[in-house]
């Protein structure tokens, strides 16, 4: 079993690169592609529309892949390999033709890193019983993003885009290289295997097993409808973006500057949940972040400057870091042990993937008929909602109040 400090050591490291790795190419891929590439902006919606199509279903196959052979080093590491293969092919490709389904394979294998590895820190840190100390390590991902994105814009503009990729490959195949030292948790056998699995004609956990604990379970349910409302607004408005700020008389130096202030203002608010998560239930730290986004709608409906929308994007920042930190406490208390990652890959496939894509084609929509503040205005409302289900889920508290306790017993 690992120290605390090994697991510290290894998670920040692995977190780091893995953030880093995702900076330099998905941070400056569109402006790639239209620049250099000649892409049109409807031919680069698309190819993110098969990116995201493709990290929807890559979420859930990694997820259940690590709950079947009950390894996560071996599927994080495949997956960092094949997708430094992947980004390192792209500068070489000039066909649409080879380009769409090699970046939609870079959705399916670089998206579901991420959960795979909160997963996996979990798992080491609940042997300590401190869970509650994820923040300290997770934080160091919006490290990665922000401090690699602002040194890859530096090479691209001394250099060439194609530092953007040699970035990316480095940081993957370190990641991949790294993994493979940190041991897997060996998990006991969960009351999921238990009960559903000890007679002689069932062989173990399948996806059609796993999928029915989880769509069986309200306490998981309930935060997946959370989470798609709560994010659909979230990552709608985030996407769209850079047309708010346009349309409020900013441009790109305000767009680079809200990014900035939303991802460096993460890293506090996650060392902060570790101090809050003992003593408030995730609910009510996802409470709070809803409310900070409402906050941020607010203010930006209410004044309508580019300066108000870079300025709050350290409540968008804020927020972030504590739903996360939240969100990733409370999904792996109330499923089995045996399903924990498929739990996480699969919320990690909604509020990452799933929104974008409905967000996507109903704020084009809004802004192609109404305007940008019009679609912010509707983001809110999704984001409301799902304060309001947050606001009448005490129940659920008492749910992961009880799964806890089971855990630790």
């Amino acid at each position: 079993m690992l120290t605390l400090s090994q697991i510290f050591l290894y998670f920040r490291s692995a977190i780091y690169l893995y953030w880093a790795m995702s900076a330099a190419l998905l941070g400056y891929w569109a402006v790639y592609f239209e620049g250099e590439k000649g892409f049109e902006v409807t031919k680069i919606g698309l190819m993110m529309s098969m990116y995201v199509g493709a990290a929807l279903i890559g979420q859930y196959f990694f997820g259940y892949l690590c709950d079947k052979l009950q390894s996560i080093r071996v599927p994080v590491s495949l997956a960092a390999v094949l997708f430094a293969l992947l980004a390192a092919a792209i500068p070489t490709l000039s066909d649409k033709v080879w380009i769409y389904p090699c970046m939609a394979l870079v959705g399916f294998f670089q998206q579901p890193i991420g959960p795979m590895l909160d997963s996996w820190t979990l798992k080491h840190l609940s042997r300590h019983d401190q869970r509650t100390l994820f923040g300290k390590i997770r934080g160091f991902g919006s490290l990665g993003w922000a401090t690699v994105a602002l040194l890859t814009a530096y090479l691209i503009f001394n250099y060439s885009w194609n530092m953007m990729f040699i970035v990316s490959v480095l940081a993957g195949l370190l990641l991949s290289g790294l993994v493979m030292l940190i041991p897997d948790v060996v998990e006991p056998n969960s009351s999921l295997v238990q009960d559903q699995y000890d007679s002689p004609e069932h062989s173990g956990l399948t996806m059609q097993r796993a999928l029915s604990h989880l769509f069986g379970n309200n306490a998981y349910l309930y935060i997946l409808a959370v989470v798609f409302l709560m994010y659909l607004g979230v990552q709608t408005t985030f996407n769209f973006q850079g047309l708010l700020i346009k349309g409020t008389g900013g441009g790109v130096k305000e767009l680079g500057w809200t990014y900035f202030f939303g991802v460096m203002s993460e890293m506090p608010a996650m060392f902060l949940s570790v101090w809050l998560l003992p003593k408030m239930a995730p609910r009510k730290l996802m409470l709070v972040a809803g409310s900070l986004y409402m906050l941020r709608y607010g203010l930006i409906i209410y004044f309508q400057t580019s300066w108000i929308i870079m300025l709050t994007a350290c409540l968008e920042g804020v927020a972030f870091g504590i739903m996360l930190t939240a969100l990733r406490n409370y999904v792996f208390s109330v499923v089995a042990e045996d399903v924990q990652t498929s739990a996480m890959t699969l919320v990690d496939a909604v509020f990452l993937a799933l929104t974008v894509i409905v967000g996507g084609v109903a704020g084009g929509w809004i802004i192609d008929n109404y305007s940008a503040m019009h679609m912010l205005a509707s983001c809110a409302c999704s984001t409301g909602l799902a304060v309001g289900l947050l606001l009448g889920g005490k129940r659920f508290d008492k749910h992961h109040a009880l799964a806890k306790a089971n855990q630790s017993t």
